[in-house]
Parts: structure tokens; C-alpha cells; sequence
């Protein structure tokens, strides 16, 4: 059906240019020239980019979990039976390696200390420690920092999706109106061309008149069918300033502002409706899965949401924690210190009733079958929008051959009915009734041709691909 649609081009009379895809100059506004201006203006656009940013700083924040902490501890004794100085200085390093912990620091303690408090004493250089703190049951397999840290990553991967999300979306809607500038633009030629027709005849009517050939009353019909003309090219001018303000909205300049598209920006005539290509309907489904980010977006919402219910699970387990440490004084003293320690020590921490972690779990869960099913409708969704998409192609391609076909018909009758007018066979009333006929199939081919590529623009958001059009 296009390529039946294309070659009827080519009878086309004057009220829509031929078909042929005309090189633009400087001054034509393309519809690539709309779509990479909001690309890189759109607010819409520039909001998703910066929800990137957003989950670019939770990434980093989520990696502060592994970041080394440095503790210091000081206390005086200034008053009282004994006077005594301590200095603790520690680093502790969590790892991703089964959620261990090495530490190691260094203390001071000189001065008086009750026997009791012995264990504080260390030599004047202090004492050296190190060790490690590693789960053996809870917080082994995973733990809130690790978890975090996988949920940030996976929020940078879903933040890339929402940004297609909304490209596509943006690409759409200036698509969308982007031809429907154009069609104004149609619209607003064929109501000029109209009315010109009927002026220039206007002055041979009024001759035939003076001449006796015609009656007076012609020529008032003809008036009328001036105004009648001049009140759409204001209708038609209108509904082209409307459509080139809603189109400033993706039409911006370099520094991201709106700007409108004036008359002179207008392309002479529709891209050829053969420059379209489409996949098979089979190739277009797997394409829409393949390449629409919102499955891939709700895939990693589960995997989010999966590895929340994985550490809530991990976190209803005991924590037994296994510490080793070794202690060792610096330097000489004249009293009598443990000089070399070595430690091991066992924690366990049992909560007794696990709510918080089962209720945590148990909603985690829910949200997994949750997003499996949001995910299940979304499949069902993109194959039933495929399939429309489909069909209102197919239909409008039919609609565009027989639009063809009707301006041509409309075309020989306005001209067979201006050449009996001429001979005296007919009136004005029917030159008029063919010349509008002529007009309104006219604009219906412009409508059909604009919906065409209306219905394109939905099909590349619906497959989640750009492709350009030979303009």
C-alpha cells in the first residue's frame, strides 16, 4: 500500500508537494534537528540524567561502608587517689570477604592505677594490637554493608533504564508534535492557495459581469467565497502559531530555552511515506523485549528487592563472630607487664523472637512476586502494543492509497468543473463545491500522511528504537 500511496504522488495537485524527498537547506526544521535539541534540553530529560547523578552518589555512599575508621580515645585523671593518663588509637577496615573485620591500634597508659585497673598500664612507648573480627554464621554470607552496596549498583543500572524510559517517551511526544506542525503548516498551504484561487479569479468574474456574459450575482457569490477562504487562513494561521508553540516546548536553542519555529522553517512536503521500514511482526516482538528498558527495569528491581529478602534471611540466623587479637608493649619499663597477649574470643547474639528480620523477609518477598508479576503484564503489554501498532500502520497505509486516489478524483472534477464554468455550462456555486471538495481531499491525504508518521513515532517507542527518516 505505500509504495501504491507513493507513486499517486506524483498526481498530486499543487495544494501538497511531491513526495520526493526535497534537500532541506539551513533554514528547514527537520525532525532530527527537534529530537537532538530535547535531547539535550528537555527538563524531563535533564531530571532523569540527574536521578544518574543521584544514584551515582548513593554508590559512593554505599561504598563508605567499607571505608577505614579511625577512633582515638584520651583520658586524664587529674584528681584524686591515683592520677593516670590513657591514649587509645585504633583503625578498623571492614572487607567484603565473608563480612571480616581487621583492626589494630595502639594505647598509652602511665601513671597510678589501682590493682583492679593493672591491665591499662602499658610502657612509656605504648602498646601495639592487631586482629580480625570474622561472622561465622549471621552477616557471613551477606550483611547490610555488602547488601547496600549490590542495591546501589543495581539502582545505577535502573537509573540508566528510567533515562531510555524517558528519551523514548520525550522522542515520542516531540515526534508527535513535530508533524503536527507540519500538518498545520499543509493545513495553513492549502487554505492560502484556496483563497488565491478564488482572488485572481475574482477580477475575470467581474469582467464577464460588465460584460453581460454572466449575471451580477456571481460575482457576489465569488465575494463570499473570498471571505469564506480568508476566515480558514485565519483559522489555519492560528492552529500553526498553536502547534509551533507546543513544538517550542522540544525545539530549544544552546542555551536549553525554548524557541519558535516560524513559517520560513517549514518543509515543503512530508518525507516520503516509503521511507518507512518495519520489521516483521516476530522480529518486531523479540525487538520490543530486547531493546524496551522497562522489563530490564523491573528485572533489576527484583534483583534489588531479592537480595534485601536474602539479607533478612541471613539476618534471622545467630551472630557468632570469631575475634583473634595479639597485643605486644613497645619499648622496656622497670615494672613488670604482660608484654605479649594473644586473644580469642567467641560472640554470640541470639534474638529470640526474629520479628523485625521475618517481617522484613516477609515483605521483601512480597514485593519480589510483586515486580514478578508487574513484570508478566509488562511482557503482555509491549506484545499487545506491538500488535496494534501494527494494525494502525496497516490501516493507515490503506487510508493514505485511497486518500491518494480521492484527491485525484477530487482534482479532474474541480478542473472539468472550472472548464464548464468558463463555457457557461455551470455555475459558481459548483466551481466552488469542487474547488472545497479538492481542498478538504487535500488536507485528508495531509492527515493521513501526518497520522502515518504519527503512528511511526509510536512504533519505534513501542520497539524502544530511533531510527531516522530520509527527510
Amino acid at each position: 500500500m505505500i509504495k501504491t500511496a507513493f507513486l499517486m504522488l506524483i498526481l498530486l495537485p499543487a495544494f501538497v508537494s511531491a513526495a520526493e524527498a526535497v534537500p532541506s537547506d539551513d533554514s528547514t526544521l527537520t525532525l532530527e534537528r527537534v529530537v537532538n535539541a530535547a535531547k539535550k534540553s528537555f527538563p524531563s530529560l535533564l531530571a532523569a540524567e540527574q536521578r544518574k547523578q543521584v544514584a551515582a552518589g548513593e554508590l559512593t555512599a554505599a561504598e563508605g561502608g567499607f571505608d577505614t575508621l579511625l577512633k582515638s580515645q584520651n583520658r586524664w585523671s587529674i584528681a584524686g587517689l591515683y592520677e593516670n593518663q590513657n591514649a587509645d588509637l585504633s583503625l578498623e577496615q571492614p572487607t567484603q570477604l565473608w563480612g571480616t573485620t581487621f583492626f589494630g591500634g595502639w594505647r598509652r597508659g602511665v601513671g597510678d592505677y589501682p590493682l583492679y585497673e593493672g591491665k591499662s598500664q602499658t610502657t612509656d612507648s605504648g602498646e601495639a594490637r592487631i586482629g580480625v573480627n570474622i561472622p561465622l554464621w549471621r552477616n557471613r554470607e551477606i550483611d547490610r554493608r555488602r547488601a547496600s552496596l549490590q542495591q546501589a549498583n543495581l539502582n545505577q543500572l535502573i537509573a540508566g533504564h528510567e533515562y531510555q524510559q524517558a528519551l523514548i517517551e520525550t522522542t515520542r511526544i516531540a515526534s508527535y508534535r513535530y508533524w503536527d506542525w507540519v500538518l498545520a503548516g499543509q493545513r495553513l498551504m492549502v487554505a492560502k492557495q484556496l483563497l488565491d484561487i478564488a482572488q485572481q479569479r475574482d477580477k475575470g468574474i467581474r469582467e464577464r459581469v460588465t460584460a453581460g456574459d454572466i449575471p451580477e450575482f456571481e460575482a457576489l457569490d465569488n465575494l463570499r467565497a473570498i471571505i469564506e477562504r480568508q476566515e480558514r487562513v485565519v483559522a489555519a494561521e492560528r492552529l500553526l502559531e498553536q502547534s509551533a508553540i507546543q513544538l517550542s516546548l522540544y525545539w530549544r536553542d544552546e542555551t536549553g530555552h525554548p524557541q519558535l519555529p516560524s513559517e520560513e522553517h517549514l518543509p515543503k512536503n512530508f518525507p516520503a511515506p516509503a521511507s518507512i521500514k518495519t520489521h516483521s511482526i516476530t522480529e518486531a516482538l523479540q525487538t520490543s523485549l530486547t531493546h524496551r528498558p522497562e522489563p530490564k527495569r523491573l528485572e533489576l528491581q527484583t534483583k534489588h528487592t531479592q537480595t534485601e529478602w536474602e539479607l533478612q534471611q541471613n539476618q534471622r540466623a545467630p551472630a557468632i563472630d570469631l575475634t583473634v587479637s595479639a597485643a605486644n608493649d613497645i619499648g622496656g619499663s622497670k615494672e613488670k607487664l604482660n608484654r605479649n597477649e594473644l586473644y580469642i574470643g567467641l560472640n554470640i547474639d541470639i534474638p529470640l523472637q526474629q520479628r523485625t528480620a521475618t517481617g522484613r523477609a516477609n515483605v521483601a518477598a512480597a514485593n519480589v512476586r510483586r515486580l514478578t508479576l508487574d513484570r508478566q503484564l509488562q511482557d503482555e503489554r509491549i506484545a499487545t502494543e506491538v500488535k496494534d501498532v501494527f494494525s494502525a500502520l496497516s490501516a493507515l497505509q490503506k487510508r493514505l492509497s485511497l486518500s491518494a486516489d480521492q484527491l485525484s478524483a477530487a482534482k479532474k472534477l474541480a478542473e472539468g468543473e472550472s472548464t464548464r464554468f468558463q463555457l457557461g455550462e455551470s455555475t459558481l456555486l459548483f466551481v466552488n463545491l469542487r474547488e472545497m471538495a479538492k481542498g478538504d481531499a487535500a488536507l485528508q491525504y495531509a492527515e493521513a500522511t501526518a497520522n502515518l508518521f504519527r503512528s511511526y513515532a509510536d512504533y519505534q517507542a513501542i520497539l524502544g528504537i530511533q531510527e531516522q527518516l530520509d527527510e
